[in-house]
């Protein structure tokens, strides 16, 4: 990676893998000015996951999740989290790199579920494929 002061090649310095993100965290230090920044690295998903024939897109899955969060306090920072927990999940995926929507759709219902009753039986709402596997619910 080049300095983002100056331009020329850097090296890390520290390196440490954040799980809650799916990121790596790098301090770099340029070899000519010196300058010490961070960096954060992620994987680039939509070319990595594939939905049907289209890339994955966090964004979509974000959005879904914080319609389902959205009676909470910090809704905004828990569907950070629930969406970083289901690209994980999905990461394991003996499936990957070829998904369906009912896939992500069950992934992020489990999360949902041991997270919040009430945001899971929202997004049950809105996923009704997904919604057919819980008998008893009036769903």
């Amino acid at each position: 990676m080049n300095c983002v002061y100056c331009g020329a090649k850097t090296e890390v310095i520290n390196s440490r893998h954040q799980k809650r993100n799916n990121q790596v965290w790098r301090r770099r230090k340029c070899l000519k000015c010196q300058a010490v920044f961070t960096s954060h690295e992620a994987v680039d998903l939509s070319k990595m996951l594939v939905v049907g024939s289209e890339p994955f897109i966090t964004d979509k899955l974000f959005t879904e999740v914080l319609l389902a969060l959205q009676d909470r306090k910090n809704y905004y920072v828990d569907a950070r989290e629930v969406t970083a927990t289901v690209i994980k999940e999905l990461m394991r995926s003996p499936e990957k790199p070829r998904l369906s929507a009912k896939q992500i759709s069950q992934s992020t219902s489990k999360v949902l579920k041991r997270l919040d009753k009430r945001a899971w039986l929202r997004y049950l709402s809105e996923h009704p494929s997904v919604a057919k596997g819980y008998r008893g619910l009036g769903l």
